[in-house]
């Protein structure tokens, strides 16, 4: 009896893992042209991430805590076009371009802290931004701030 309950235990534990969806890895753009040719062509907005991927500790956490969440990827799959800004300290980890283009939209966004996350419209107007991330490591603002984003963009859209 004892077996066949552990066999009947195993067997579900098998269905519960076979069912779960594996998601993905992100499609993050390397050329910020391209992003933008993308996001027109799809009509999708574009998340672009201002980051130290090398040396910013709250980057490195919004990153694993975040970006790398399954949820957010199914989010990011359908919803968006990925850019990520990176200003590494090794500077072997972005290309020449890269970093032009990177250089460029930190200015024109204004950006001074890392990390921080602006949405753009396909058209590239700002929709909306967010600085920096909770010591906490709470991720429920970030998640609001990409639903009320996608929101403006819908009703932008539709005007």
């Amino acid at each position: 009896m004892n077996k066949f309950l552990f066999i009947i235990a195993v067997s579900i534990c098998f269905v519960g893992v076979s069912q779960n969806k594996t998601v993905s890895k992100l499609n993050w753009i390397e050329s910020f042209s391209d992003a933008k040719s993308i996001a027109l062509k799809e009509n999708k907005p574009m998340l672009i991430l201002f980051t130290g991927s090398d040396w910013c500790k709250y980057c490195k956490n919004l990153t694993t805590d975040f970006f790398n969440s399954d949820k957010f990827k199914e989010i990011a799959q359908t919803d968006f076009v990925l850019y990520k800004a990176d200003f590494p300290r090794n500077k072997s980890l972005v290309t020449e371009n890269q970093k032009r283009d990177n250089l460029e939209l930190k200015v024109m966004f204004g950006v001074n802290l890392y990390p921080t996350i602006y949405i753009i419209n396909s058209k590239g107007k700002s929709i909306d931004n967010i600085k920096g991330y909770s010591s906490a490591r709470d991720t429920k603002y970030h998640y609001m701030f990409i639903e009320s984003a996608l929101n403006k963009n819908n009703k932008e859209s539709t005007k």
